[in-house]
C-alpha cells in the first residue's frame, strides 16, 4: 500500500515544501523518461504511458508553462496522487498519460 507524505507529495518542489498554489490554475500528469544527451541526464515529457518510465505531476502555470511538482515512479500511484493533490490545491486535474 502507498503512503501518501509530504516529501511524495513534493519531492520537485524547492525543499520539499508545498508550493504556492495560487501560482497554477490546473494540475496535470505526464508520462516522463530520462534521457543522456552529450553526456547529460534530461528528463523528457510527454511520453506515452506504456514508454514513460516514471510520472510527473506539474503545476500549469498562470502565466504560461509548466513546473513540476512531483515525480512518482508507477502510473497508479500517480494517478493517487494527483487526485490528492487535486483535493489539498483545489485545483482541477487531468491525465496526459
Amino acid at each position: 500500500m502507498m503512503t501518501i507524505t509530504e516529501g511524495l507529495l513534493f519531492n520537485c518542489c524547492t525543499e520539499g515544501k508545498e508550493p504556492d498554489w495560487e501560482q497554477y490554475d490546473a494540475l496535470e500528469l505526464g508520462g516522463c523518461i530520462e534521457e543522456q544527451i552529450d553526456g547529460e541526464g534530461y528528463t523528457i515529457g510527454g511520453i506515452e504511458r506504456k514508454d514513460a518510465t516514471f510520472f510527473t505531476v506539474y503545476g500549469r502555470l498562470k502565466e504560461g508553462g509548466a513546473e513540476a511538482i512531483t515525480d512518482i515512479q508507477k502510473y497508479l500511484g500517480a494517478c493517487i496522487v494527483l487526485a490528492a493533490l487535486s483535493e489539498l490545491s483545489g485545483l482541477p486535474a487531468a491525465n496526459h498519460c
